[in-house]
């Protein structure tokens, strides 16, 4: 990418309100002076699919429909008013955005204007929308009727994904697109497993597939509107069939992104999807029945995760959990999940039509997620690789040039150096755990492995580097199973016989788990104050400080745990809800976060208030990531080191005064001036983090004897 780093791709998506149709080339140089940059594809969000619908060649000039020319036909943004383009101009548009060497998308979602959602954000389309004609594709909800439903057959009984790949391979060719980008409620759907769409067709399709066949009285056609039938419906299927409804519908995805990957492959061009709303892998199968490494496998090129913690949590209408570390951590179990694939982290800056803007209202959290984002690593036979291979900006129309090179700024940091080790445990990741979780959470709402690192890291206790159980003779330093009862017993012998570094391993007590060798932990301990117990271990660890650790087991907050059967606890429908956990109490995840800080095989720690990420940089400096979960107030945490070091450098924009140096006695050094510097001895050093936000600093040790 053009003065940026190519070890990254920079992606944008933008609805055409970004640029001017007025100037001759459609504002293409306009837009490209205010980035300074040459991003590696733009997604033109023309939001409505009717732009391949009723797509029917280019032989005549036809007007686009106001939805097509902005998000929901919003009338302006902070620079322009809409503006009514043609498809020539989007054409001349394309093609301008090609010449610049920047591939380019078609961004559409499945939105329908006129559905019966309730709370659904309704708007004048300007058109009648092709749904109109076709209502028997919209999703039948057990609340509304509404949204395209992709999988879905006409009337006559054809696939709508023959009909849509046919006209979409004529629309991206026609305008000269690089590609398709989808997102809400076309992939992923309006909807999830257990709220979603059990209309007649979609019924019939599940017991073709699966061979099961419902009771005459829930499989009897009903009308889309009766929709106490379809509620009926829809719960006797989630409550029985649960797992089968969930197979079915990761097979459908298979087989409709099979087809169109393959018919858009064969034409050169990509597949972009948004990840299943903000959700991980476990919690994408769990809700949605959507499978990444299948979809990966079936041909899509790039999936985008909702990496929005900031932009989620200022528009939610309450103030619910900030699920900073929830994203923050999500590209990370996608990239373990399936390292084969390309995966773009959402970097929510901005949104006109949705009206919020975290560049204006919260800029040290997007400089937060910007770095948090860029410095999670899979660990793979060759080293160290990002989790993400890059950024899509959201929304890309109305920032400024001076706010392109704020991010940029920021960027560039983010993306530098790769360290030489990550200096937390290492997340060990199984297929197999992830797929035999599914039943398993499904008997007894246990944590899944990515609700205990989120957790965990919230108290004090990150990790920041993932590997795959069969890359475990490239890892070295301590690391961390989740769910460590869930391994098969080959995967579990390859853990017995690790001897470089601590293991640490969750499991439930019921299970009563031991390592193949009947090793005994050198640290072990229950959740003393839930119902239903997890525990955790910890093996060649004995230098722990066992009684500062367990310091708060049996502290509880009160919250209820699950009621009655887990198998038929209430799952939420909306995807800002949480999934339903059982119960732990606070001093046992407290403590669990401690012992897995107290395994960072790192010279320089911090109080566990503080949110420490350290990693070891090719030429022997230590690099922090210190974050402030206070969104209010600075921190000025504390930084002790065991050894000597020499020079502390702030590598992001703040702060831009010299640390604050202490020697061994906890004293403070005065700095002398940059002109004058002369190298001083130091054992810590004050830290000041931005509120809600994160500061890297780089601290170079001092060399002794053993560090010739």
């Amino acid at each position: 990418m053009n003065g940026m780093s190519s070890d990254h791709e920079m992606f944008i998506w933008t609805p055409l309100i970004g640029f001017d149709k007025e100037h001759k080339d459609r504002g293409v140089d306009e837009y490209y002076s205010k980035l300074g940059f040459t991003p590696d594809g733009i997604s033109l969000f023309l939001f409505c699919p009717d732009i391949v619908h009723d797509h029917n060649g280019m032989d005549a000039e036809r007007v686009l429909p106001p939805d097509n020319c902005n998000y929901y036909s919003n009338i302006r943004n902070e620079i322009r008013e809409i503006q009514e383009w043609t498809s020539y101009e989007l054409r001349e548009l394309v093609g301008g955005l090609n010449s610049r060497g920047t591939e380019t998308y078609m961004g559409i979602m499945g939105v329908f204007a006129n559905d019966d959602s309730q709370g659904s954000v309704h708007y004048n389309p300007g058109h009648r929308e092709w749904l109109n004609d076709h209502k028997e594709l919209l999703g039948v909800m057990p609340d509304y009727t509404g949204h395209l439903n992709v999988l879905k057959r006409f009337k006559d009984g054809t696939y709508y994904e023959d009909f849509f790949l046919a006209k979409a391979r004529a629309a991206l060719k026609d305008y000269g697109f690089s590609g398709l980008h989808v997102s809400d409620c076309f992939c992923p759907p309006a909807a999830d497993a257990k709220g979603g769409d059990f209309s007649d067709d979609m019924v019939d399709q599940f017991m073709t597939y699966s061979g099961i066949k419902l009771p005459d009285e829930i499989c009897a056609a009903v009308s889309d509107e009766d929709r106490e039938g379809i509620r009926k419906r829809g719960t006797y299927i989630w409550n029985r069939y649960k797992l089968e409804w969930l197979e079915f519908l990761s097979w459908r995805w298979v087989s409709f992104w099979q087809k169109i990957c393959d018919g858009l492959h064969a034409d050169g061009k990509k597949v972009i999807v948004n990840n299943a709303w903000c959700s991980e892998p476990f919690e994408a199968l769990y809700r949605f029945g959507i499978d990444y490494k299948k979809l990966y496998a079936a041909g899509v090129d790039y999936f985008a995760a909702e990496t929005v913690p900031t932009s989620v949590h200022m528009g939610d209408s309450e103030e619910g959990t900030y699920r900073m570390y929830n994203y923050m951590t999500m590209p990370s179990f996608m990239r373990a999940f399936a390292p084969e694939g390309k995966l773009l982290c959402l970097n929510g800056v901005k949104d006109s039509t949705e009206e919020w803007s975290t560049m204006t209202h919260f800029p040290s959290n997007v400089e937060r997620e910007i770095y948090a984002l860029t410095n999670y690593y899979l660990q793979t036979p060759s080293g160290l690789k990002r989790s993400t291979d890059g950024f899509l900006v959201c929304l890309g129309d109305g920032l400024t040039k001076e706010e392109w090179s704020w991010l940029k700024e920021r960027w560039d940091i983010g993306f530098g150096e790769i360290p030489e080790k990550v200096l937390t445990p290492t997340l060990i990741w199984s297929d197999s755990a992830l797929y035999k979780l599914l039943p398993d959470y499904i008997a007894t709402r246990r944590w899944s492995m990515h609700k205990t690192v989120y957790e965990l890291a919230k108290c004090g206790g990150q990790v920041g580097d993932f590997a795959r159980i069969e890359d475990l003779n490239y890892v070295s330093g301590p690391i961390f199973i989740p769910n460590v009862d869930l391994l098969p017993e080959d995967e579990l012998k390859q853990l017995a016989s690790y001897n470089r570094g601590a293991v640490i391993c969750t499991s439930l007590v019921e299970r009563g788990f031991q390592m193949p060798d009947t090793r005994k932990p050198d640290i072990y301990f229950e959740d003393l104050a839930a119902d239903f117990k997890m525990c955790i271990m910890a093996y060649d660890m004995p230098y722990i400080d066992y009684q500062d650790i367990t310091a708060t087991l049996g502290e509880d907050d009160g919250s209820a745990d699950v009621q009655g059967d887990p198998r038929y606890a209430e799952d939420p429908s909306w995807f800002l809800d949480n999934l339903v956990y059982r119960k732990a109490s606070t001093g046992f995840v407290k403590a669990c976060g401690k012992l897995i800080r107290a395994a960072y095989d790192c010279d320089l720690s911090a109080s566990i208030e503080n949110p420490l990420l350290p990693m070891q940089m090719k030429d022997g400096r230590i690099r922090l990531l210190i974050g402030n979960d206070n969104r209010l107030q600075y921190r000025k945490p504390i930084i002790k080191a065991k050894k000597p070091f020499k020079y502390v450098v702030s590598l992001s924009k703040f702060p831009s005064l010299p640390a604050r140096l202490m020697d061994d006695q906890g004293h403070s050094i005065i700095p002398k001036l940059e002109h004058k510097h002369q190298p001083v001895i130091a054992y810590g050093f004050m830290a000041k983090i931005p509120p809600g936000g994160l500061t890297i600093f780089d601290v170079t040790f001092a060399k002794g004897d053993d560090d010739e």
